[in-house]
This record gives structure tokens, C-alpha cells and sequence, in this order.
């Protein structure tokens, strides 16, 4: 049975979505087996997701997806580098053949030339001048590129597919890249003409959400609901059905118990404005991707920043984008420590699967041991979880019982390691715990524990 994975955040899951699934299917076979990786409750923009997980796991199982995992929380609000990297592994890990994803250059060939490129002395060179003139990562990447005449590659579909294929060749492992291009929308796209019939961005279709969101907030006997039925009318022929009947629900949901994405930042800047303020510089430089001089930025923006907006526009650089300090917010608003970020595949959450999916993780259970965490090597197991309860116990026993802890073979170099990848193991689950405790505050939901079974297929 062939294997295709995909990476995906899916908020809001769309046509262009369900597009992408429908053609893996009809290119590599109705019968294949097709898995999703992708960000739970917080994305990788910095922000809260729109869909949660469970929503996205839904609508992922009725779409044509027999299995479901997460991205955990402290990987899947990072750069695009993290995000795709560690999600790309974690489909490796998971035994898939193929990684499909979409990108505006449909050539893998091109692709490739432009990673051969990326390795050469004389374009990092290029490179590290543009940043060191104060551009950002991107603009300078572009820059670089343009002296290649390669600066149309730099779109967002585009970095994110070279950034799968160098995980995937640098890491050596086994599975391989295929592109379905991307249909007509950009990723970035704000707005879109009468004409479009069928495919709009997730960024599209979440400015259109937010806008209903801004104007009916607070509507708890939902007197508006006709009114906006009709507004969504506008988005309504860019999703499958499914995804329109949990945008209907999470709308309600979120007019009726007020909850509004600025107001939510705005939350959010209180809380992390207070840290910035008043924790120890050294506390907050803890924190991953902060510096001597974003330190100096996000305390200066912090002190002089009445709300979110005005901390984004005191903070930002040429080098420092509004993207990158909304995910520094959300790392210190969650503790996200640079010392735990070792990249490492400690587990995987499954959040959802069908009837093939079940047999597929009955397949690893009997292959791997599934879930034996009884076994002396926890850590080189495929260790593959279904309920969040299990992570937590599969961390206790490690604590309680782990034999990396004493002196004698803390001495040796591969326990160190070892030892510390179970340390970073238990902040990690500290991480996601932290996730949990502010879905419930800012979004008034309760995480579930165990995945979404669909065995309607």
C-alpha cells in the first residue's frame, strides 16, 4: 500500500484543500493511504487557530484523510524552517513513501536547482550581505536570489516546499517530495474577484471570518443569524461542505461567548507585557529565538506599547517581521525555552483516524511495539500515542524509572545526550499542557483526550 503525506494547517480547510487530496488520488490511486500532519489549536503564523484541532481533524476525515497527527505546539508556531522540518519528519517517522505539497512552481526540478544553489559559498555570501544590511531573512533571501534571476521563487508555497525537500535531503530519510501545483489563489491573498468560483485562500477566507466576528461579537442570542448567513454567502462556494457547517458552528459559538481574534491578541499582550516587564532579563532570554538585541526591542516596545498593534509596529525591523514577533510572544506567553528545543520526535499524537488508519496504526502497533512502554529503550521506539493520557504516562515512567540519571552513566557522552533529551521530554509535555490551560481560557474549551474515530468510509 503506497503512503502519501501531507503537512498542512488547514485553517480554514478549503476547496484548495480538498483540491490537493482528490488529486493524490486520482494520480497515485483511489486505494492509497493518505496522512496529515499539521498544527493543532495555534499556528504557525503566532496566532490562535481559527479551526481547532479536533475541528480540522473532522473535517480532514470526511475529506479523504485516513489518519490524523499533530504537530506538536512548540514546533508548529515556529518559523517555516521548524514547521516544515520537524512536520516532515514526523511523516517520515510515521512510515510514509511521499510527501505531496502544493507550491507555485511545479517544477521539482527548479526546486532542486535552487537548493543546489542555496549550498554554494557565493550565493551565502550574497546572502549573509542583504542581512547585514538589516533585511530579514526573507527579503534577503530574495535579494540573493534575484541575482540569479531565481527572485520569483521566493512565494510562500514555494519556501515551504524547498524547506520539506532540504529536511528531507538533509536528514537522508526515506520518503520523497511530489508537487501538485497550487490552484489560482495565493497564499497571501486578501481579496478576490466576483468572478472566482471555486478556490480563495485560508488567509482570504480567515480576514472575511474576523470581519464577522468584529461586527456581531457579544450576539449571544445569535438576533444577527440571518444577517450573517448571508455575509458568509461570500465564502461559501470556496469550502466543501463539511468545513461550512463548522465555520457556521464555530462562529456561533465564538459570537455567543464574545470571543473576538484582536480582543484574544489583546489578551494576550497584557499577560506578555507583564513578563517582559517585570521577569528578569535573564529569565526571558531563556526564551527561544530572543537575543541580547530583541530583548532590547520587545522590552522598549513593552515599555512604551499600549496595546498589541502598537507592540508590533515599536517592535519590528528590517530584520525582525511582524510574523517572527508574534511568535516570540507566544513562546513567552507559553515558556517555550531555547534549551528544550532539540529537535528531537520524543512522540507522536495521533489526533484522529478511519478504518484504514486504525488498521495502519494496528500494523505499527505489531511492528514496534506500540505503546510498550515497559520496553528499555523508549526513546528508539516509534512511540505513537492515541490518547494524551498515555504521553503523560510514557513521561512518568521515564522520570520514575529511567536508568540515565546516575552519576556513572551521566559520565559517559551518549547518556548525557540521552539525559537530556528525556529532560527536554518532560518540558515539553509541559508545553503542550500550557496549550491545553489557554485554549480553555481564551476559547472556553476543554481539551479533549482522545482522537476523533470515523469509521463511516
Amino acid at each position: 500500500m503506497l503512503k502519501i503525506g501531507i503537512v498542512a494547517e488547514y485553517n480554514p480547510f478549503h476547496n484548495g484543500h480538498l483540491y490537493q487530496i482528490r488529486k493524490i488520488r486520482e494520480i497515485f490511486g483511489k486505494d492509497v493511504f493518505i496522512a496529515v500532519v499539521g498544527s493543532g489549536d495555534f499556528v504557525q503564523r503566532g496566532e490562535i487557530s481559527f479551526f481547532d484541532k479536533w475541528e480540522k481533524t473532522q473535517v480532514n476525515l470526511e475529506c479523504g484523510v485516513n489518519l490524523v497527527a499533530e504537530l506538536p505546539l512548540y514546533y508548529s508556531i515556529q518559523n517555516a524552517e521548524i514547521f516544515s522540518k520537524m512536520a516532515t519528519r514526523i511523516l517520515d517517522y510515521l512510515g510514509m513513501d511521499i510527501q505531496v505539497f502544493g507550491a507555485e512552481e511545479e517544477n521539482i526540478e527548479v526546486l532542486q536547482k535552487v537548493l543546489d544553489l542555496q549550498k554554494r559559498q557565493d550565493y551565502k555570501d550574497k546572502l549573509m550581505g542583504y542581512m547585514k544590511k538589516g533585511n530579514s531573512y526573507s527579503t534577503s533571501q530574495r535579494l540573493a536570489l534575484k541575482e540569479y534571476e531565481l527572485d520569483g521563487i521566493v512565494k510562500s508555497n514555494n519556501i515551504l516546499a524547498l524547506e520539506y525537500m532540504r529536511e528531507i535531503e538533509k536528514s537522508n530519510l526515506g520518503i520523497k517530495p511530489f508537487i501538485v501545483k497550487r490552484e489560482i489563489s495565493e497564499y497571501n491573498e486578501e481579496k478576490v474577484e466576483k468572478e472566482r468560483k471555486e478556490f480563495a485562500s485560508a488567509s482570504f477566507l480567515r480576514n472575511e471570518l474576523e470581519k464577522i466576528l468584529e461586527e456581531f461579537c457579544g450576539d449571544k442570542n445569535l438576533k444577527s443569524k440571518k444577517l450573517i448567513l448571508k455575509k458568509l454567502e461570500k465564502i461559501q462556494k470556496f469550502v466543501p461542505e463539511k468545513s461550512f457547517e463548522i465555520i457556521l458552528e464555530n462562529l456561533e459559538f465564538k459570537i455567543k461567548n464574545g470571543i473576538n481574534f484582536q480582543k484574544l491578541k489583546e489578551e494576550i499582550f497584557k499577560i506578555v507585557k507583564y513578563k517582559i516587564l517585570t521577569e528578569k532579563k535573564e529569565k526571558i532570554m531563556e526564551i527561544y529565538d530572543i537575543n541580547c538585541e530583541i530583548y532590547a526591542r520587545i522590552y522598549k516596545g513593552a515599555e512604551i506599547s499600549k496595546n498589541y498593534r502598537e507592540f508590533l509596529e515599536n517592535t519590528k525591523s528590517r530584520n525582525l517581521s511582524n510574523r517572527r514577533v508574534e511568535r516570540i510572544i507566544l513562546n513567552i506567553l507559553l515558556n517555550i525555552k531555547a534549551g528544550m528545543m532539540d529537535f528531537e520526535i520524543n512522540y507522536v499524537r495521533i489526533l484522529g483516524f478511519d478504518k484504514k488508519g486504525q488498521e495502519y496504526l494496528r500494523e505499527i502497533r505489531e511492528n514496534n511495539n506500540f505503546e510498550d512502554i515497559e520496553g528499555k529503550n523508549g526513546f528508539e521506539k516509534k512511540n505513537i500515542f492515541v490518547n494524551w493520557k498515555d504521553i503523560e504516562k510514557f513521561g512518568k515512567f521515564f522520570e520514575n524509572n529511567g536508568n540515565m540519571g546516575n552519576s556513572e552513566n551521566i559520565e559517559k557522552k551518549e547518556n548525557i545526550k540521552n539525559f537530556k533529551i528525556q529532560e527536554n521530554f518532560f518540558e515539553k509535555i509541559k508545553i503542550e499542557k500550557n496549550g491545553f490551560l489557554l485554549k480553555e481560557l481564551f476559547l472556553e474549551k476543554k481539551e479533549k483526550l482522545n482522537p476523533i474515530v470515523y469509521l463511516n468510509n
